[in-house]
């Protein structure tokens, strides 16, 4: 007899192997399958019933057969008979029994070989592409930190060797929010990838990763993937390889076909009705004389708290307007201004902030701002206790707090603290930064590196609403049209949209041209000399019906000067028919088309007599998919004081290269007309007219202010709209 387990030989009654510890089936048959029993007591009994396993003693070795909940890691655990058993020693096996052990063999051969066909399938599908590669147009944010190697992938499949990586954020303001004027381009070469510590002074936010091969034909060679990015990040993986989709990724389709930034606007929009309905539409009133005050729902603006690209909701409401003679006013009017920060999450929106953030000064101005620090935004929150000690002395405590949303709450993300305590003696003064001592000054100027980004007046002085010189900034007369564009961005983004995967439209702009008979201007006798004037007409998909309503209203400007020019006649009192210019010239130019944002230059020259006109050439935009004209800062998507900053620095480097021409008109009282601000392939452009820098021989000039291509010797320069 020997075990069915090892081939070892046993002892005569031995119920377990000496060597191995396996069990031994009784010889009568009590731990004999059935099927066995009944083959040797000569009756028939199922094939598939399997005899329950003897318990092992607790000395036995691990070598013991398995239990029902255990599957063993050796292929021979299993009660069949060993090679070195004698077919007399052996029970003898049934027949169904021996076919399905035949079968065996060939059910695994065909496992494998299922496998093997399903693992070169998977090769062929995926091509190139490592089993660890991420793929653009993914919603699911890649982790970056400042060491972390970005090698993206051509459509071949293979390494990108020629692009330019660029870092934005879409819903940020400002240069950040356009490839055309990022701070943070690179040009790579070669296949060996690139750091976040590639791009100089990269602060940590969420950005939109965008690569533009340059090995491309194809006019969609611009690839997107949100990133977020932080220095130390310990999420981060060493290497990021991206890879281009075989098929581009697209949202998952909604159960009411809304996506969530789209029911985020709408419900955004009930909460601007309700707030309307409760405390009235945005506006102002005069209060004690002296003052503007914001009335009804003051302030309405999208801002991204937490940089994930979904906008939050801010708004600020007027309980009441306070009568101005009563006892502290200004304070109880300051309680009327609530304060509140509405979030989208799982289908519905939540107040996720609802303390005041009202500041006030000692002059009665009230405002409220949201803070910028690293690219990222914060609401700040103060509180003031005042003793009077009597006698002239007193103690003052304030507390400054700074909150940023995390994507579920604000939290208090740092803190000051002042205790000013005046008595007959000298001043006892104690201040702290986020708990740790510090100077007056070192409390300052931590203070100051949370600088306004955007700033709402809702108490200002009727004679001077100026009281800002940081950030963006909406003084109370300005209040409603904030709201007003608030809600209208909010009803655009609620509509349905098409399908992001859809063809964007193509436009093109033609240049008409018509000889017009312009005068002489010196002389009324003087025949008129044909001059050729130009105005522009667009075309949507090569078709000019797609921009009709924009083309009739270009002809019929056109048309007007034409008609005004044809019509007028020179009075010696220097009027002609009683205009006092005539406009001799007028081209219009289209110079740049990004999307559906042409930017056209129009050049008009006017005379009223005599040997000298003058120019007003200006620049203009228009957003052709909706046939309006759009603000620069709008289409550049730089804000106001940005470009007013940018321009005077490019004046100041174009007259130290040009010391013949000279600053000395009044071409800075232009910097915030938006209509000097152009863009061509080249940067964007600030224009200047006659006599606003010298004289009328220097000209007019063209200055770039920001070059596209980080070349920083373009600004300062004159250009010919990068020709």
């Amino acid at each position: 007899m020997f075990c069915a387990k090892c081939g070892n030989k046993l002892s005569d009654g031995a119920r377990f192997c000496v060597n191995c510890g396996a069990p031994v089936a009784d010889r009568d048959g009590a731990d004999v399958p059935v099927s066995a029993q009944g083959d040797a007591q000569g009756g028939d009994a199922p094939d598939a019933t399997v005899a329950a396993p003897v318990p092992a003693p607790a000395d036995a070795t691990s070598d013991a057969v398995a239990g029902p909940d255990t599957v063993s890691a050796e292929p021979d655990a299993v009660s069949a008979e060993p090679e070195a058993a004698s077919a007399a020693d052996a029970p003898a096996a049934p027949a169904d029994t021996a076919a399905k052990k035949k079968k065996t063999p060939f059910i695994i051969a065909a496992a494998i070989l299922v496998i093997v066909i399903i693992g070169v399938a998977a090769f062929f599908l995926l091509g190139n592409k490592g089993a660890g590669d991420i793929e653009f147009g993914q919603d699911t944010e890649v982790e970056l930190a400042v060491t972390t190697v970005i090698k993206p992938r051509g459509k071949d499949g293979n390494l990108m060797n020629s692009y330019d990586a660029y870092l934005i954020n879409e819903k940020a303001k400002g240069d950040v929010s356009s490839i055309k004027t990022t701070p943070y381009h690179l040009t790579v070469k070669g296949d060996q990838g690139f750091k976040p510590s590639d791009f100089k002074d990269l602060p940590n936010n969420r950005y939109t990763l965008v690569i533009v091969d340059h090995d491309s034909d194809d006019a969609d060679s611009e690839q997107k993937i949100p990133v977020n990015y932080d220095k130390e990040n310990k999420k981060a993986p060493s290497e990021a390889i991206i890879a281009v989709p075989s098929k581009p990724h697209k949202a998952p389709a909604k159960e009411d076909g809304k996506t969530d930034e789209q029911k985020a606007y709408g419900l955004f929009l009930d909460k601007i009705k309700e707030l309307t309905d409760t405390y009235g539409a945005c506006g102002s009133t005069e209060w004690g004389g002296s003052y503007n005050l914001a009335t009804g729902l003051c302030v309405a603006d999208l801002v991204d708290f937490d940089g994930d690209g979904m906008n939050e909701l801010f708004v600020v409401y007027n309980t009441q307007v306070v009568d101005f003679n009563q006892e502290a006013c200004f304070d109880k009017q300051k309680e009327s201004f609530k304060t509140e920060v509405w979030a989208y999450r799982d289908g519905k929106i939540s107040k996720v902030f609802d303390k005041s953030v009202v500041q006030g000064s000692n002059g009665g101005i009230m405002w409220t701002c949201v803070y910028q620090k690293d690219s990222k935004f914060y609401l700040v929150t103060f509180d003031t206790a005042y003793e009077d000690l009597g006698d002239g002395a007193y103690n003052e405590t304030t507390d400054t707090f700074f909150h940023a949303y995390d994507g579920s709450k604000f939290k208090q993300a740092a803190s000051t603290h002042s205790d000013v305590d005046v008595s007959s003696g000298p001043a006892d003064e104690t201040y702290t930064v986020n708990g740790e001592d510090a100077s007056f000054d070192e409390m300052i100027d931590f203070q100051s590196s949370f600088s306004p980004y955007l700033s709402y007046d809702l108490v200002s002085f009727i004679q001077n609403d100026n009281f800002h010189d940081e950030g963006t900034y909406y003084p109370v007369n300005d209040l409603p049209s904030l709201v007003a564009k608030t809600t209208q961005a909010l009803e655009e983004g609620a509509a349905t949209k098409k399908d992001d995967t859809a063809k964007d439209a193509s436009y093109s702009a033609d240049i008409k041209t018509v000889s017009v008979p312009v005068p002489d201007a010196s002389s009324d006798v003087t025949p008129r000399v044909d001059t050729d004037w130009t105005y522009l007409q667009f075309s949507k998909d090569g078709k000019p019906d797609g921009c009709k309503d924009l083309n009739a209203k270009l002809k019929e400007s056109f048309d007007a000067d034409v008609d005004a020019t044809s019509s007028w006649r020179l009075d010696l009192s220097g009027n002609g028919n009683g205009a006092a210019e005539v406009l001799q010239n007028r081209c219009d130019t289209m110079v740049s088309l990004d999307g559906s944002i042409a930017c056209v230059f129009q050049e008009r020259y006017y005379t009223a007599g005599g040997p000298h006109g003058w120019n007003k050439n200006a620049v203009v935009y228009y957003d052709l998919s909706k046939g309006t004209e759009v603000d620069a800062d709008v289409a550049l998507g730089i804000d106001k004081d940005t470009l007013a900053g940018l321009a005077s620095d490019a004046i100041d480097a174009f007259v130290r290269a040009n010391p013949g021409i000279s600053d000395t008109g009044d071409v800075r009282d232009h910097l915030y007309e938006m209509d000097r601000y152009g863009r061509d392939k080249a940067g964007i452009f600030f224009i200047t007219r006659d006599y606003e820098m010298g004289t009328y021989a220097d000209g007019s000039h063209v200055i770039y202010i920001k070059a596209f291509n980080g070349d920083s010797g373009l600004v300062g320069t004159s250009g010919d709209f990068g020709n």
